[in-house]
C-alpha cells in the first residue's frame, strides 16, 4: 500500500488534533471549566480579543480537523493513483502548501479561533523567554510536541525531498561527465548520490528531535526561576528539567548507535567497542528517562500515589512546604463522562478528611471507578517502555511494515490519555 512517510506525518498530526478534540468533549460533557484550569486568563492582553475556551470549542477543533484530513485524505488518494514519482511529490507538496495556507490564513473563516489559539500557543512555545507565565496551556501543548518529535525528524527528510524535487541540481553530486572513459563511473555515482539522498535524517534529525524537549526544558527553568529559593516549587520544577535534560543523552546515543550500525560509520577495529560502549550508555540513560518519566507522570502530572498516612510518591523529590492542612473533595461520580462538576457546590460535595482511599490513588477522584486510575498507570508504563523500541538500533522498527507509525500512533494515544488525567488533576484539586 502507498503509504509515504510525508502522509504518514499528516495523518499522525491529524490523529493528535482529534485526540485533543475528544479531551475537549469529554471534559466539556463533564461540566469542567476549561479555561481557569488551563490557566489562560494569565495570557497576555493582546490576545484578549480571542474567546479562549468555550461550550463549543471541541466542535470547532473536530472540524479544522476534518477539514485538514479531507484535504490529506484526497492528496493521499492522488498519489496513491499516480505511477510517477514526480507527479506524486508534486502532489504531496501541493497538500502540505494547502494545509498550511488554512491554518494561517488570517481571515475570520474556517474555525478561525481554533486556528488562532494553536498558533498562538505555539508562538509563547517557541518564544525564548524567561519572564512570560507559564500557563497550563503552555506545558500542555509542549508536552503533545515533546510526543511528536520523531515527526520533526520525519519532516525535515519531508522537506528535504521537497527540494530535491524544486531544486534537482543543488542535491545531485558535483561531478562532471566530461572526464574521458570516466563518464561512465561518474554517471554511477551521481545516480548512488540522487538516490542515497534524503533517505537519512543524521545530525539534523537528532537536533530536530531535541528541539520539542528543549521547549519543554526552558519552561522548566523559567518556573523555576520565579519560585522561592528552597521551596517545593523550586524543588519541583528543577526535578522536572532534569527529567526533560535526561532525554538528550538518549537522543544523542541513539543516533549515535544508528550510525555506526546502520550507516557504517566508524568501521575500524575499534567500531565494536565503540557500540558496545555506546549501547550501554544508551540502556542505562533510557532506563533512567522512561522509570523517572513515569514517576513523574503518576506522582506529579496525575498526583496519584498517596497512602492514608498522608504520605504520597511525590514526597520523594519535592515534600509540600509545611502548610495549615487542606481538607480535601471527596465526589465521586458514575461515568468520565460524568466526572468532573462545575464550581457549584452542593450539601454532596462539602469538604471531608476522608482517609479510606483507594490503594496507590489520593484522596480526591473524579471518577468513580478506580480501574480507569489502574489501567491508566499501567499503560502509561508499558507504551513509554515501548516507545524506547523505536529509538533503538537494534530493533528496526523502520524496516517493519508501518512499525513507526504504529508506534507513533501509541505515543499519541498515551499522551491523549495523559492530557485527559492531567487536566482532571488540576481540576479535581
Amino acid at each position: 500500500m502507498y503509504f509515504p512517510a510525508a502522509f504518514q506525518v499528516l495523518f499522525l498530526a491529524l490523529l493528535a488534533a482529534f485526540g485533543w478534540g475528544m479531551n475537549l468533549r469529554l471534559l466539556s460533557r463533564a461540566g469542567v471549566k476549561v479555561r481557569p484550569v488551563l490557566q489562560l486568563a494569565q495570557l497576555p492582553t493582546t490576545h484578549a480579543d480571542i474567546d479562549w475556551v468555550d461550550d463549543g470549542l471541541y466542535g470547532n477543533v473536530f472540524r479544522l480537523a476534518a477539514v485538514l484530513s479531507g484535504i490529506a485524505s484526497i492528496g493521499w488518494i492522488l498519489c496513491a493513483m499516480s505511477r510517477d514519482p514526480a507527479i506524486q511529490t508534486a502532489i504531496t507538496l501541493l497538500t502540505y502548501i494547502v494545509i498550511i495556507f488554512v491554518l494561517v490564513v488570517p481571515r475570520r473563516i474556517l474555525c478561525y479561533t481554533v486556528r488562532r489559539q494553536f498558533l498562538g500557543l505555539l508562538a509563547r512555545i517557541v518564544k525564548p523567554s524567561m519572564t512570560d507565565p507559564v500557563c497550563l496551556a503552555d506545558v500542555v501543548m509542549a508536552d503533545i510536541l515533546t510526543s511528536c518529535a520523531r515527526m520533526f525528524a520525519d519532516l525535515f527528510l519531508v522537506g528535504c525531498q521537497f527540494g530535491k524535487f524544486i531544486w534537482p541540481k543543488r542535491f545531485g553530486a558535483d561531478l562532471s561527465a566530461s572526464q574521458g572513459g570516466l563518464s561512465a563511473l561518474v554517471q554511477f555515482v551521481r545516480d548512488r548520490h540522487e538516490q542515497d539522498a534524503c533517505t537519512s535524517s543524521g545530525m539534523a534529525g537528532m537536533l530536530l528531535v531535541c528541539v520539542p524537549y528543549g521547549f519543554r526544558l526552558r519552561q522548566c527553568i523559567n518556573e523555576y526561576l520565579k519560585a522561592a529559593p528552597g521551596s517545593s516549587d523550586a524543588r519541583r520544577h528543577m526535578a522536572n528539567a532534569i527529567k526533560y535534560a535526561s532525554s538528550f543523552p538518549v537522543i544523542a546515543l541513539s543516533a549515535t548507535q544508528r550510525q555506526v550500525t546502520v550507516d557504517g560509520i566508524m568501521e575500524t577495529k575499534y567500531s565494536d567497542w565503540a557500540l558496545h560502549a555506546a549501547f550501554g550508555l544508551w540502556v542505562a540513560a533510557v532506563g533512567f528517562n522512561s522509570l523517572y518519566s513515569f514517576y513523574w507522570d503518576v506522582a506529579f502530572d496525575w498526583n496519584l500515589g498517596h497512602s492514608s498516612s498522608g504520605w504520597k510518591l511525590s514526597d520523594l523529590i519535592a515534600p509540600v512546604d509545611d502548610k495549615p492542612p487542606v481538607e480535601m473533595l471527596d465526589t465521586f461520580v458514575e461515568s468520565p463522562a460524568d466526572a468532573l462538576q462545575d464550581d457549584t457546590f452542593s450539601e454532596s460535595t462539602l469538604p471531608s478528611t476522608r482517609r479510606d482511599f483507594p490503594w496507590m490513588l489520593r484522596p480526591c477522584l473524579r471518577f468513580a471507578s478506580h480501574k480507569l486510575y489502574y489501567i491508566a498507570m499501567a499503560l502509561d508504563f508499558l507504551l513509554r517502555v515501548a516507545w524506547t523500541m523505536k529509538l533503538s538500533s537494534y530493533i528496526q522498527i523502520d524496516t517493519m511494515a508501518y512499525g513507526a507509525f504504529w508506534l507513533n500512533a501509541l505515543e499519541i494515544y498515551r499522551r491523549w490519555q495523559w492530557t485527559f488525567l492531567r487536566i482532571e488533576k488540576e481540576a479535581a484539586l
